[in-house]
């Protein structure tokens, strides 16, 4: 199944209005995936990003039951992508706060 996204928006002049997942742009042009939340993004890669774009077009329509769980599943992946591309040594490898 597709996903319908929105249009990309430039991060230095907007920001998402609701919490969650987004898929971001980062300078290379390749794209990552980032969480804003708090009004701040909480989860990003580390690389400089400049646009990011939702994952859902019509939030009407989004599935806003997501749990706690299936939220820290993904956090999980999102982290363990991290550590396969960006692995550090000793102290420097990514772990859970």
């Amino acid at each position: 199944m597709p996903i319908k996204t929105t249009d990309w928006f430039p991060l230095e002049k907007h920001e998402p209005v609701r919490e969650g997942w987004y898929e971001v742009q980062l300078v290379s042009g390749d794209t990552a995936f980032a969480k804003f939340g708090g009004g701040e993004w909480t989860e990003k890669p580390p690389l400089v990003f400049t646009h990011w774009r939702g994952l859902d077009s019509d939030p009407a329509k989004s599935d806003s039951t997501e749990t706690f769980d299936a939220e820290a599943t993904a956090a999980e992946g999102v982290r363990a992508a991290w550590n396969a591309f960006f692995p550090g040594l000793g102290e420097e490898q990514h772990k859970p706060s």
